[in-house]
């Protein structure tokens, strides 16, 4: 049987009263955007095992804006118990444009408030469900297993935005090696390039954004991992900004630090990617190039918006 010939079973959306009760037992929305051209694709299937994991739309509202052909967006909507809506480009082009659309959607929700978390990830990274309830919000599943590694930090009442940081082994071990090398440089870049424009700072600024002194200027965030979360009062930080690709992710980070708001980048978590990517990916030209691109295209932007 291929992927595509297996059966989907109905989950229906959740009601708003359910989204309320999702919230008043942990404030957090997760939003993502997801394009597949054919219910083959195995990130397709990965976004399924997302949605319908333990952590995934049976625990806390989950919004997808998706883009792909109306076959596949059936699929997603009827078998998945995410807040699936199909995209339609009013807030802009490219995976920038569905990730504003999703945010706004996320911050619609009946029940969210200007302190909820809206949590961005990728569809097709199932293991972060786990990884938002279990190691960085802690709420969810609390009794967890005795050799579960533990974040290295919490989330503040003060926090504003969240970047949780992947643990460097899991990170090494089960990402493909290019990956692993090219995302490791451009943090080191991206995080080099960051705390020489804080230095250049106010001290307010300084402690306000960082979380540290003056003296001791040594935020590292993990750039080139993808999920991050901002409290829904932050919105306009992420509408406002146009990018159309992964700028519209970063970018407006660097723009929330340069307004003083406080960035919790110390919350670590043991996220794996799926076996199944790291198999397709390593080795493949086409996805070495793409990390190329990532470096010289994405991460001079982020460096520019520290300026602008």
């Amino acid at each position: 049987m291929s992927l595509g010939d297996r059966p989907h079973i109905h989950i229906d959306p959740p009601t708003n009263e359910k989204i309320r009760s999702f919230l008043r037992k942990l404030n957090i929305v997760i939003f993502t955007c997801t394009y597949y051209q054919t219910t083959e694709d195995l990130r397709f299937h990965q976004c399924l095992e997302t949605l319908q994991s333990k952590y995934g739309a049976n625990s806390v509202p989950v919004v997808v804006v998706d883009g792909s052909p109306p076959e596949v967006h059936e699929v997603l909507k009827n078998s998945t118990g995410a807040i699936v809506r199909k995209e339609t480009g009013n807030c802009g082009k490219g995976k920038g444009g569905a990730l504003r659309e999703a945010a706004q959607v996320a911050a619609s929700l009946p029940g969210v408030d200007e302190n909820t978390w809206l949590c961005w990830q990728e569809a097709e990274k199932s293991h972060m469900m786990q990884c938002w309830a279990r190691n960085v919000f802690l709420n969810i599943d609390s009794k967890s297993d005795d050799n579960e590694e533990k974040s290295g930090s919490k989330v503040e009442d003060s926090d504003d935005i969240i970047t949780p940081f992947r643990d460097v082994t899991c990170f090494q071990r089960s990402y493909p090696i290019e990956q692993y090398h090219s995302e490791s440089y451009g943090n080191y870049y991206l995080n080099c390039v960051m705390n020489e424009a804080l230095t250049k700072c106010r001290p307010d600024m300084q402690s306000s954004g960082t979380g540290s002194s003056s003296k001791d200027l040594s935020l590292s965030i993990d750039w080139h991992f993808g999920p991050f979360a901002f409290r829904r009062k932050l919105l306009h930080l992420w509408m406002e900004y146009k990018g159309t690709s992964y700028d519209a992710q970063l970018i407006p980070i660097v723009h929330a630090l340069r307004k003083g708001h406080k960035v919790n980048a110390r919350i670590h978590v043991p996220f794996e990617l799926d076996s199944r990517m790291k198999d397709q990916e390593e080795g493949d030209i086409d996805f070495i190039e793409k990390r190329l691109h990532q470096l010289n295209g994405l991460d001079p932007m982020v460096k520019k918006a520290w300026s602008d």
